[in-house]
């Protein structure tokens, strides 16, 4: 054996004593190194409804994006056209991935639902979805989204079932009949908090004047 190798099995051995110091916390935990690659399904969203007016009136034929991003980067897009009586629809999608088998992943998915009409882009439902499985609550809310499109974007709350986490929330120009508590409205670039969730009682966020619109 010569010099060289002499000098450099200690340094090898070292490096082989800390890889299994490192690797041993996680085996004892019952994470398998090599099920890092194992792909799982990540729910994306469920089924979309949703119906889009002008001041009651339904607008046919205008193009309708959902825009879905996990925390891949890869931009999931659809797009749906409403028909005579303002309505779209998208099914439900989910894709496979490697990510969540990983250690310490933070699974979320962005949800973009978007028009544009006159020049301007609308949100219809922006959130952000935590976790790789469906969330029931979402799914209410996406069932029917009641757009008109008149209404000023809104930052909402909603109720979340599991105790031990906070309210969900989104932003929308939509509006739903119950489980909704709108925060803040947005008008251009003035900004108001809605108190007690009623729209008669805004209060402009820098001034703290109380308005009305």
């Amino acid at each position: 054996m010569n010099k060289r190798s002499l000098l450099t099995r200690p340094r090898f051995i070292l490096l082989s004593l800390i890889s299994c110091l490192l690797a041993f916390p996680l085996i004892g935990q019952g994470i398998n190194m090599f099920g890092w690659f194992k792909k799982q399904e990540v729910f994306l969203s469920s089924a979309v409804n949703g119906v889009v007016t002008k001041n009651g009136e339904a607008i046919a034929n205008i193009e309708v994006t959902r825009s879905l991003m996990y925390i891949d980067a890869k931009d999931h897009v659809d797009i749906a056209m409403t028909d005579n009586n303002g309505k779209f629809t998208f099914p439900a999608k989910s894709i496979r991935s490697s990510i969540p088998s990983k250690p310490f992943s933070e699974d979320r998915v962005s949800q973009h639902i978007t028009i544009k009409y006159e020049g301007a882009l609308i949100p219809l439902w922006i959130a952000t979805h935590v976790g790789i499985e469906e969330i029931p609550e979402y799914s209410k809310k996406l069932d029917f989204l009641n757009c008109e499109l008149s209404n000023k974007r809104v930052v909402f709350q909603f109720k979340n079932n599991n105790p031990n986490n906070r309210v969900h929330q989104a932003s929308s120009i939509c509006r739903w009949d119950e489980d909704y508590v709108p925060v803040w409205l947005y008008d251009g670039e003035n900004q108001y908090f809605i108190e007690d969730g009623d729209f008669t009682k805004l209060t402009e966020r820098y001034t703290g004047k109380p308005v009305k619109l």
